[in-house]
C-alpha cells in the first residue's frame, strides 16, 4: 500500500502542469521553443492560463487511467486506443469546465495591456498544451495504470501490448518519441 501512496502523493501533490512540461522539455523541441518564445511581461496571464488548464490535465489523466482499466474489464474495446486522440482524452469537456470558463472570462482584462507578439506567443503555447499535452497527460494516466492496478484491482495484469500500441499510435500522431 505504501507505493499506492507514494504513486498518490507524486502526481496529486504537484502542479500538473509543471509535471507535464518536465515531461515535453525533454521529448518535444517544439515544446521549448513555445516555452521560450513566452515573453516574462505575460507572466498574470500566463498564470491564469495555468489555472485554467490544470483541471483539464487532471481529468485526461484520470481518463486514461480508467480507460486502462476499461482495457483490462473488456479487452475486445482497444481498438479506441487507435481512434481519434481528441475523441478519446474528450478534449471537448476540458472547454465546458467551470476552471476553464471562469478562466476564459477574466481573460480578457490581462490580454488587452500584451502586445501582438506577446498575446501571440501566450495563446500558442497554451494551444499547444491544450491539444498536445491533453493527449500526453492521458496517455501517461493510461500508464500510470499498469502502475496502480496490479495492487488495487483483483486479478489486474497490465496489458503491456496494449500500452505499447497506446505509445506508438501516439508518438505517430504527435510526431515525437514519448519514452
Amino acid at each position: 500500500m505504501k507505493k499506492v501512496e507514494a504513486i498518490l502523493r507524486n502526481w496529486m501533490s504537484k502542479d500538473h502542469l509543471e509535471l507535464l512540461t518536465e515531461f515535453l522539455r525533454s521529448r518535444d523541441p517544439e515544446f521549448t521553443v513555445l516555452e521560450a518564445a513566452c515573453p516574462v511581461d505575460a507572466q498574470p496571464l500566463q498564470a491564469l492560463r495555468r489555472r485554467q488548464l490544470n483541471p483539464g490535465l487532471v481529468f485526461a489523466f484520470w481518463q486514461g487511467m480508467r480507460l486502462n482499466l476499461e482495457n483490462f474489464h473488456s479487452p475486445v474495446g482497444n481498438a479506441r486506443l487507435t481512434q481519434d486522440f481528441s475523441q478519446l482524452v474528450r478534449e471537448h469537456i476540458l472547454f465546458s469546465m467551470p476552471a476553464y470558463t471562469a478562466a476564459q472570462q477574466a481573460l480578457p482584462a490581462l490580454e488587452h495591456d500584451l502586445s501582438d507578439e506577446a498575446l501571440a506567443a501566450v495563446n500558442e503555447f497554451y494551444t499547444y498544451l491544450e491539444t498536445v499535452g491533453l493527449k500526453v497527460a492521458h496517455y501517461l494516466g493510461f500508464r500510470q495504470g499498469d502502475l496502480l492496478y496490479p495492487m488495487t484491482e483483483p486479478g489486474y495484469v497490465p496489458d503491456t501490448a496494449a500500452t505499447e500500441t497506446y505509445r506508438m499510435e501516439l508518438e505517430r500522431y504527435l510526431g515525437f518519441t514519448l519514452n
